[in-house]
């Protein structure tokens, strides 16, 4: 979006979304509005990396579906990650192999276990973060 519609550098626009996605961790709890906060300091970012003092919004606006796309992505990530931290340790376990595409009875070899444990296990893990997920968009 920073090189499409204000012309920036592409390493330019890569560095300051970089930066804008960092802050928006460490301030997560406190943003309202991700996409429009995104927007707005990785814009102020890249201004200030090009050594242009703009303080303002451009005219055009930034959002475009694919980026409203990657931000809800990266939205679910962080509190896909979050819900996955807070999972007990076996189904945490579980869950991590699940997610890099390991079958039940890989998981259960590698975790010296039966099949059906780690499948319960899986199920278990899925359901908190089903549930997890749920709560926070309600939220």
């Amino acid at each position: 979006m920073l090189v499409a519609y204000r012309g920036f550098a592409e390493a330019i626009a890569e560095d300051a979304t970089a930066e804008a996605m960092t802050r928006l961790i460490q301030y997560w709890g406190k943003v309202e509005a991700p996409q429009v906060w995104i927007r707005t300091v990785a814009f102020r970012v890249a201004c200030q990396l090009e050594g242009n003092q703009q303080v303002g919004l451009p005219e055009r606006e930034l959002v475009n579906e694919r980026s409203t796309q990657d931000l809800a992505a990266v939205e679910l990530a962080l509190i896909t990650g979050s819900a996955v931290a807070a999972l007990p340790p076996r189904q945490r376990e579980v869950m991590t192999l699940g997610l890099v595409d390991m079958t039940p009875s890989e998981i259960a070899e590698v975790l010296g276990c039966t099949p059906p444990q780690a499948r319960a296990n899986l199920a278990h893990a899925r359901r908190a973060l089903r549930n997890a997920i749920q709560m926070d968009k309600e939220a």
